[in-house]
């Protein structure tokens, strides 16, 4: 297929509908997948009413419609990890999340087979997403975090869009600036500049970096050794009220080194390239997909969205037997498609 004819060809198509694109990208919502599925799974005690365990799913929607109701967009992304897509980092550092595995704590007595019964709700969960007037992407060869950075900061940029990210991962928040903001849902706050400033004493532009320095369990990587973020920012003050890149932070570590004789600053000096590599694993501002995987972006972007197939909706509902999950479905329903559907382009199948 030739993906450029193709672009161009889903140009033409959007231009000729009534609704503006340009409206329908102004105030975008992107829902890390995965991130709050897995969050929802854990925490929500709902079953259906055969007993069994659905709280994946319905907290899942619950919580995208307390999301859509707070935030009020006029577009609805959602990503998942898609098949290893942790492979090139991995390639780099091969001890990448070597650390994590999937640890739930359901919010209730009986046991169940975790494994599969988050799996069958995950893919049930995709069925949902399908009929609602969202844009689900999943690609290959990609976190979830590479694609929602590359739409925010690059696919977005010139559209003048308003982007909010929904997600409990801190890494996001070294892409928050004026246009684009961070929703956490465990929080319920938003994060803007100043927020990220009050929270962790260092500006966004800076926030890839203080996470390499300082570490990150939750994907193994070490950070320097001995350095913790109050020694950090103690030690390195102009990190804390400067923006600089990567470069320009080695050259005042190195100056700080010689004019000093705290061992800290040699010891992260001695680590720069450790701190570079676990770098080019957190940073997210510069997008490292490869073009194939950025027009598979573009074209799902510029796919039409489909209308609410509330008939549908309904008898998933009934299938499932978790038509007793979601009060007032309807109302629900209603609050947080309404606006959606006006820029929808074609009805659900």
């Amino acid at each position: 297929m030739d993906i450029s004819r193709y672009h161009v060809l889903l140009k033409q198509m959007l231009n000729e509908k009534t609704v503006d694109d340009q409206n329908s990208n102004s105030r975008v919502l992107i829902v890390d997948g995965l991130n709050t599925f897995i969050r929802a799974y854990a925490a929500s005690p709902t079953t259906n009413s055969d007993g069994e365990h659905i709280g994946g799913i319905s907290g899942f929607l619950l919580s995208i419609g307390h999301a859509i109701k707070a935030i009020n967009p006029t577009r609805v992304i959602v990503t998942f990890d898609g098949k290893n897509g942790s492979a090139r980092r991995r390639s780099i550092y091969p001890d990448y999340k070597a650390n994590r595995k999937v640890k739930i704590r359901l919010n209730r007595s009986e046991t169940v087979d975790k494994q599969d019964t988050q799996l069958q709700q995950l893919v049930r969960l995709i069925k949902y997403l399908e009929i609602m007037p969202v844009t689900t992407i999943v690609v290959d060869g990609a976190e979830a975090d590479d694609v929602i950075a590359y739409i925010a900061n690059d696919y977005l940029l010139d559209k003048e869009s308003q982007v909010f990210i929904m997600s409990t991962d801190k890494d996001f928040m070294q892409l928050v600036n004026e246009q684009i903001h961070v929703w956490s849902p465990t929080k319920k706050k938003m994060f803007y500049t100043s927020d990220v400033i009050e929270d962790f004493q260092v500006p966004p532009e800076n926030f890839a970096l203080y996470r390499a320095l300082i570490g990150d369990n939750s994907d193994n990587i070490p950070g320097a050794a001995g350095l913790g973020s109050a020694t950090l920012l103690e030690r390195f003050p102009k990190f804390a009220s400067e923006p600089m890149n990567i470069d320009e932070f080695f050259i005042y570590a190195k100056e700080l080194a010689i004019d000093s004789k705290v061992k800290i600053h040699d010891k992260v000096v001695a680590s720069e390239v450790d701190i570079r590599l676990y770098y080019e694993i957190i940073q997210l501002s510069i997008s490292t997909m490869s073009m194939t995987n950025k027009m598979k972006i573009i074209g799902l972007m510029e796919n039409p969205v489909s209308k609410l197939g509330k008939i549908k909706f309904h008898t998933m509902l009934v299938e499932d037997k978790m038509t007793s999950a979601i009060k007032n479905v309807d109302m629900w329903l209603r609050e947080i498609t309404q606006k959606l559907d006006r820029f929808t382009l074609v009805d659900s199948q």
